[in-house]
Protein backbone atom coordinates (compact mmCIF):
# COMPACT_ATOMS: atom_id res chain seq x y z
CA UNK A 1 0.00 0.00 0.00
CA UNK A 2 2.74 2.47 0.61
CA UNK A 3 3.31 2.15 -3.33
CA UNK A 4 0.02 3.95 -3.65
CA UNK A 5 0.24 6.53 -1.47
CA UNK A 6 2.42 9.14 -3.11
CA UNK A 7 0.11 8.38 -6.61
CA UNK A 8 -2.93 8.32 -4.58
CA UNK A 9 -1.69 12.02 -2.82
CA UNK A 10 -0.69 13.41 -6.51
CA UNK A 11 -4.62 12.72 -7.56
CA UNK A 12 -6.02 14.07 -4.63
CA UNK A 13 -3.55 16.76 -4.77
CA UNK A 14 -4.65 17.08 -8.84
CA UNK A 15 -8.84 16.94 -8.02
CA UNK A 16 -8.58 19.48 -5.35
CA UNK A 17 -9.59 22.41 -7.56
CA UNK A 18 -12.33 20.28 -8.62
CA UNK A 19 -14.30 20.04 -5.47
CA UNK A 20 -14.38 23.87 -5.26
CA UNK A 21 -16.07 23.77 -9.33
CA UNK A 22 -19.50 25.72 -9.48
CA UNK A 23 -20.71 22.54 -11.51
CA UNK A 24 -22.20 20.41 -8.50
CA UNK A 25 -21.82 17.21 -10.92
CA UNK A 26 -18.53 18.09 -11.31
CA UNK A 27 -18.06 18.08 -7.39
CA UNK A 28 -19.97 15.18 -6.77
CA UNK A 29 -18.30 12.78 -9.43
CA UNK A 30 -14.70 13.97 -8.16
CA UNK A 31 -15.46 12.89 -4.89
CA UNK A 32 -16.60 9.56 -5.96
CA UNK A 33 -14.12 9.12 -8.27
CA UNK A 34 -11.41 9.79 -5.27
CA UNK A 35 -13.51 7.03 -3.22
CA UNK A 36 -13.49 4.76 -5.76
CA UNK A 37 -9.68 5.30 -6.23
CA UNK A 38 -8.79 4.21 -2.55
CA UNK A 39 -10.39 0.40 -3.94
CA UNK A 40 -7.76 -0.12 -6.19
CA UNK A 41 -9.05 -3.88 -6.68
CA UNK A 42 -12.90 -2.93 -7.41
CA UNK A 43 -11.96 -1.60 -11.51
CA UNK A 44 -15.45 -2.20 -11.79
CA UNK A 45 -16.68 0.77 -9.39
CA UNK A 46 -13.55 2.73 -10.72
CA UNK A 47 -14.22 2.59 -14.20
CA UNK A 48 -18.04 3.56 -13.22
CA UNK A 49 -17.15 6.12 -11.39
CA UNK A 50 -14.23 7.70 -14.14
CA UNK A 51 -16.92 7.64 -16.67
CA UNK A 52 -19.41 9.75 -14.88
CA UNK A 53 -16.51 12.16 -13.91
CA UNK A 54 -15.92 12.10 -17.60
CA UNK A 55 -19.46 13.00 -17.84
CA UNK A 56 -20.01 15.56 -15.61
CA UNK A 57 -17.03 17.06 -16.38
CA UNK A 58 -17.41 17.48 -20.33
CA UNK A 59 -21.22 18.84 -19.44
CA UNK A 60 -19.39 21.36 -17.30
CA UNK A 61 -16.75 22.32 -19.48
CA UNK A 62 -19.18 22.43 -22.96
CA UNK A 63 -19.51 25.99 -23.62
CA UNK A 64 -22.80 27.55 -23.94
CA UNK A 65 -24.22 27.68 -27.72
CA UNK A 66 -23.02 30.63 -29.54
CA UNK A 67 -26.15 33.07 -30.65
CA UNK A 68 -25.30 31.80 -34.43
CA UNK A 69 -26.03 28.04 -33.10
CA UNK A 70 -29.10 29.11 -31.43
CA UNK A 71 -30.69 30.63 -33.85
CA UNK A 72 -30.11 27.87 -36.41
CA UNK A 73 -31.43 25.76 -33.97
CA UNK A 74 -34.51 27.48 -33.80
CA UNK A 75 -35.00 27.71 -37.27
CA UNK A 76 -34.49 23.75 -37.63
CA UNK A 77 -36.76 23.32 -34.80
Amino acid sequence: MATLREPFNRIAAAAAPLLRCPAPAVVTATEELLSAAESVTDTVRLDEKLAAFDQAAMVATTPPPTRRERRRAARSG
